[in-house]
């Protein structure tokens, strides 16, 4: 359950709706990314297995900040640039034993082999620290520490924090999450994103999402090197969604990302 191009902070109010509960989710996608005289077209496969179910806080996209239940993914890209193919697959997983988390991460781009591999504490439900070793093949191991924090408001309301740092100190994360159901059956998702790095300035990225109901949304976000993006999400049913994203950069005009996918939650 992740962004691509941004996320921010909001508020309100609470709703009661039942909730669904899901074990597996799947998506297919196409982008169109056109840099003006260059053509990028990717065509994504990702899917991941959850070994208990969980439960949506409303809309069927929604889940707790954290989640410690142990699951398994894996995913295939297939990037067409101006003919000159190329593969990206992934494969991974979280195995959660008591409060303890282990977990694991094979990619391979190209040719290009990265991992990742680490350990986490549950201190409390809500309380989550992790350390993490990175690894991308003909360059050093990276070791990162990780710590998330979840703040329940009232009902299903929380705010999330997540705060990253590196063993030598060079690079600062902290991302942010709010989510708060409106009244009439709506709710509002809000991020807030910053990085700071001892090589470059301090880069920053936002997003919100409207959820009209369980069913329909649209989102926006913005990022410091003037990216933004724009999407929607709907629904069918509890079990197909269809999904649409366009994104580009106001300093790159010539810039254009088109998105569109389908999702199945079982």
């Amino acid at each position: 359950m992740k962004f691509k191009f941004a996320a921010l902070p909001l508020m309100l109010a609470s709703a009661a709706v039942s909730a669904d509960q899901y074990n597996s989710f799947t998506d297919v996608d196409y982008t169109a990314a056109d840099y003006g005289n260059f053509d990028v077209d990717t065509l994504s496969f990702n899917s991941q297995y959850y070994f208990g179910a969980l439960e949506t806080l409303g809309p069927r996209k929604e889940f707790n900040y954290i989640l410690p239940v142990s699951n398994i993914y894996g995913g295939f890209d297939y990037i067409d640039a101006e003919g000159n193919d190329a593969d990206e697959l992934t494969l991974g997983g979280e195995y959660y034993t008591g409060q303890w988390k282990l977990f694991g991460e094979l990619n391979d781009f190209d040719s290009t082999s990265a991992y990742r591999a680490g350990a986490g504490f549950l201190f409390t439900p809500n309380l989550l620290a992790e350390v993490e070793a990175r690894k991308i093949e003909d360059l050093d191991t990276v070791l990162l520490v990780r710590g998330q924090y979840n703040h329940q408001l009232s009902g299903t309301d929380y705010i999330g924090f997540t705060a990253e740092i590196d063993d030598d100190f060079d690079y600062r994360s902290v991302s942010s999450k709010y989510f708060t159901a409106l009244s009439g059956g709506q709710y509002l998702t809000a991020q807030l994103g910053l990085t700071d790095t001892d090589d470059s300035d301090l880069y920053w990225e936002g997003a919100v999402e409207f959820y009209f109901n369980e069913n329909t949304s649209v989102g926006g976000g913005y990022a410091e090197n003037e990216s933004y993006f724009l999407d929607a999400t709907h629904f069918f049913n509890r079990n197909v969604a269809a999904k649409v994203a366009y994104a580009s950069n106001r300093d790159f005009d010539e810039l254009d990302v088109f998105s569109i996918g389908v999702t199945v939650q079982l």
